[in-house]
């Protein structure tokens, strides 16, 4: 559909001037952020993670798309949610973001002032942030010195991009390249980035550093959530990789899981389950966007969602490559077992466990409804087959489908109320 856009942006992006680079760079930044996903998912009200423990998990971009997401679904993380945010953009040069952040966060103290009963419900660990003399005061001067800052590297590095053209090889001016590609990443201008990312192509001097820029590529389209460009970058990689026997094989597996991501993101949940199934345990370095305890979850609801038996079993439980993922996230693994043992209620009840937390997972939060729906359908139809002695499985099913249909974005209510 888009192949060959690696090269085109190459062509285009050595065509354009000073002028023109500029306009862009002005647009971009009116236009581009840490994107969220599109689709309204519902509120949790009952988080179960320690916020502080999971944004650990994660690194730069990806720890504050995630803690903007949580921010957004779940009120009583929010305050803490924000706060960590804040935190995190400011080793960044992304002054917008930070504006936007902060402006929420007060816009969510002066809530809790009139409504003091939903300070009152928050959780332990956002009483334990920081105090408000240091947390929450608008940071003036980081604003200006990290504005002139980041408006100094960038004509430096420019500067250094012309001098390196002219004077250097093809490894510096590959080097400066990357350089600004970060500095975009850094200051939420994914659009330059890519740009940036893509201009390295041609001054690549092995095979390692082809890679390297489309891995450059696909991370920042993960950031965009631009799944069809993610798949285009990885079927790129894949055939240049085809030309050097060692990273034939290494190639699609390292990629596996960024596949994965973006065909759940496109919800064509059986290919990214079968995706999920092929990412190795062993070397995994998707981490800083995707922590190994969410790829367990991923594979284990797109596959319970799609595959067969057969292929559940094999590909699952009997995978030596993929059980360490499922040792992190022990639940997701005993939701499994309990299916492929026809213990549906037990199954039941697990997924109803894991649901707040799952719903927190900015990528996984969007497909919760539907791959719940798909579960539930199939283990009712399993249900039908086992005859008599699934008559207590199909009725706690049935009271289950039944909320379905009346609450369809929330499969679980929730009982505490």
């Amino acid at each position: 559909m888009i192949s060959g856009s690696v090269c085109q942006v190459v062509t285009e992006a050595e065509e354009e001037d000073g002028n023109n680079e500029e306009k862009e760079e002005s647009e971009a930044e009116a236009s581009n952020s840490v994107p969220l996903n599109a689709v309204q998912c519902p509120i949790v009200k009952g988080p179960q993670i320690v916020l502080i423990s999971y944004a650990k998990r994660y690194t730069d971009i990806a720890r504050l798309m995630r803690l903007r997401f949580i921010a957004q679904v779940c009120p009583k993380l929010r305050v803490e949610a924000l706060e960590l945010a804040i935190n995190n953009v400011k080793k960044t040069y992304n002054v917008k973001m930070y504006e936007e952040l902060y402006r929420k966060l007060c816009m969510e103290r002066k809530r809790s002032v009139v409504t003091p009963e939903s300070s009152e419900a928050a959780s332990p660990s956002t009483s334990k942030a920081k105090p408000k003399s240091e947390a929450h005061l608008y940071d003036a001067y980081w604003v200006e010195d990290n504005t002139m800052e980041a408006t100094l590297l960038l004509q430096e590095l420019d500067a250094e991009l012309n001098f390196k053209k002219s004077n250097s090889g093809s490894a510096y001016v590959r080097r400066i390249l990357e350089e600004i590609g970060d500095y975009h990443v850094k200051s939420g201008n994914f659009q330059l980035a890519i740009k940036f990312y893509a201009r390295a192509r041609p001054y690549c001097t092995s095979s390692d550093n082809v890679i390297h820029m489309f891995r450059n590529l696909i991370r920042v389209s993960i950031y965009m959530a631009n799944w069809w460009h993610v798949l285009s970058y990885i079927e790129e990689a894949k055939q240049y990789a085809l030309g050097f026997p060692d990273l034939m094989e290494a190639v699609p597996a390292q990629l596996s899981c960024a596949a994965g991501l973006a065909n759940m993101g496109l919800k064509v949940y059986k290919t990214a389950a079968q995706c999920f199934l092929l990412t190795p345990f062993e070397g995994y370095d998707y981490d800083k966007i995707v922590a190994p305890q969410d790829v367990a979850y991923y594979a284990g609801l797109c596959s319970l969602a799609t595959l067969d038996l057969e292929m559940l079993q094999l590909g699952c439980l009997n995978s030596v490559t993929l059980r360490p993922f499922f040792d992190l996230s022990p639940d997701m693994w005993g939701i499994l077992l309990k299916f492929i043992g026809n213990k549906f209620d037990s199954c039941v009840q697990l997924l109803h466990g894991i649901e707040n937390h799952i719903r927190l997972d900015v990528y996984l939060a969007p497909h919760v409804d539907a791959l719940y729906k798909k579960i539930m359908t199939r283990i009712q139809d399993s249900s039908h087959t086992d005859g008599l002695q699934s008559n207590d499985n199909s009725s706690i099913i049935s009271q289950e489908l039944k909320l379905n249909n009346r609450r369809p974005s929330v499969y679980f209510p929730s009982t505490d109320s």
